[in-house]
């Protein structure tokens, strides 16, 4: 336990820092100190901007803010930054490592590179070297934990819209979460917002996807401070906050400060649902993240926790990869089907330049190839949009499934007609046995995707 001087000392400090502090969505861009900086992360050079507070005459806090997933450059987290520097807090913001990408940048490339900016803070005259820590959002703060286990000079760690669980995990749930949002019903809800992230995790194409945060957020010695968005539709955070607290406890550090921010979005701005937000912060955000790091230089925190946030829908763990599920295999059906499918618009048309007739059954032949080629192609483009988005862009259903995915039914349904109409007419010929085993070929395929799904 804390000598009782220190928590009066912190309450202190908390108490005249919130007083203090500026709201979370003040006027930031006629005040601030920026400096451009580049410095060296093993053999590459980042590049970014320090943010510090106007007329700052003595040594602050700072700060590396840690950004989630995808190609983001230093200005996506720039409102954070300068909120921060309002407050008093220095913070740097950097661009992603040169040649980054989730499928081939590693978690410890991304600590090294944090820990690279808390080195480079440390040297700054406007901050107090001893009081440098790290701030991640989403998928920075799996990041900073690790960053932070591994670092003999960062001071603190702050985890944003973070999970406890693993990243393919998250990755299911946060799709299952926005589809059923937009109307889709649970029964497409696993053929539209699993099988395809399923096959990519199992072809190493998510580089995160087997990160398990747990065993190194027991790692960690620094204080810790975790915020919980209420409405959080990316990152489980009813799970998170009760996985963040066991882990912590379970690794033996008594200095953590978890939080849940009420009417939060992902992203910590102000939003009733988790869908539609605002342009500012939630209330409080800031200005508890801000308050919490000053603090810390009357000495760290005592344990402390909110009540879990409520969840709409548990997280599961990812199932494995049956052999019929193989990305290998439905590439070769995938090829197959389209090639068949293909061919007989391509022959029609190189009889027809021969001036040769098509002959009985050419229609129904025609709409079992149309079907088929809408069918095989937009099947895959579709539901790997929807992994792109992380299934973001879908916003409406139409008896209960997007309208898009509605279209390839139809055209599903479309190819299984067309087939035995082209199966009952093959009595007078065989031209056409290619596509129509084609047709046959493509049903188990297709209800794997749903799109035979009710």
């Amino acid at each position: 336990m804390l000598p009782l001087r220190k928590p009066i000392a912190w309450l202190a400090a908390l108490i005249s820092v919130a007083a203090t502090a500026p709201p979370s969505n003040a006027d930031t861009r006629d005040d601030l100190v920026t400096s451009e900086v580049s410095y060296s992360s093993g053999t590459i050079t980042l590049h970014g901007t320090v943010i510090a507070p106007p007329g700052a005459s003595d040594r602050r806090p700072g700060v590396v803010v840690v950004a989630g997933a995808g190609a983001s450059d230093r200005n996506d987290y720039r409102p954070e930054a300068e909120a921060f520097a309002r407050a008093g807090v220095v913070a740097l913001i950097y661009d992603k490592r040169p040649g980054y990408s989730r499928a081939t940048s590693t978690f410890d490339d991304l600590a090294a590179d944090a820990n690279a900016g808390v080195d480079l803070l440390r040297t700054r005259p406007e901050v107090a070297p001893d009081q440098v820590g790290l701030w991640g959002h989403s998928q920075g703060g799996w990041v900073v934990p690790l960053a932070a286990s591994t670092s003999e000079h960062a001071a603190f760690i702050v985890a944003v819209g973070a999970s406890s669980v693993d990243a393919g995990r998250t990755q299911l749930w946060s799709n299952a979460t926005k589809l059923a949002h937009a109307g889709v019903r649970e029964s497409l809800i696993g053929p539209l917002g699993s099988n395809a992230s399923r096959m990519l995790i199992d072809a190493g194409l998510f580089g995160d996807s087997g990160h398990d945060p747990v065993p190194v957020l027991r790692r960690v010695r620094q204080p810790v401070l975790g915020l919980f968005a209420e409405h959080d539709t990316s990152s489980v955070p009813g799970e998170s906050l009760t996985g963040f607290r066991k882990a912590l406890d379970e690794g033996g550090n008594t200095h953590y400060t978890l939080r849940v921010v009420r009417n939060a979005d992902h992203s910590m701005r102000r939003s009733d649902d988790g869908y539609s937000a605002a342009e500012e912060f939630a209330p409080g955000y800031v200005e508890l993240t801000t308050t919490w790091i000053t603090a810390l230089a009357a000495g760290p925190p005592t344990a402390s926790a909110d009540a879990a946030p409520v969840q709409d829908r548990e997280s599961a763990p990812v199932r494995p990869v049956a052999w019929y599920e193989s990305p290998v295999a439905h590439l070769v059906v995938l090829l197959v089907l389209l090639g068949a499918f293909a061919a007989h618009p391509i022959g029609g048309l190189a009889r027809r330049l021969r001036g040769r007739t098509s002959g009985p059954g050419r229609r129904p032949a025609a709409a079992l190839a149309l079907c088929g080629i809408v069918a095989v192609l937009g099947t895959p483009v579709y539901l790997f949009s929807i992994v792109g988005s992380g299934a973001s862009d879908v916003d409406s259903a139409v008896l209960g499934r997007p309208p898009v995915w509605l279209a390839l039914q139809l055209a599903a349904i479309g190819v299984v007609v067309a087939t035995a109409v082209v199966w009952w007419r093959m009595r007078t010929g065989w031209r056409f046995v290619p596509l129509a085993a084609a047709g046959v070929l493509f049903v188990p395929w297709a209800a794997y995707w749903g799109l035979f799904t009710v």
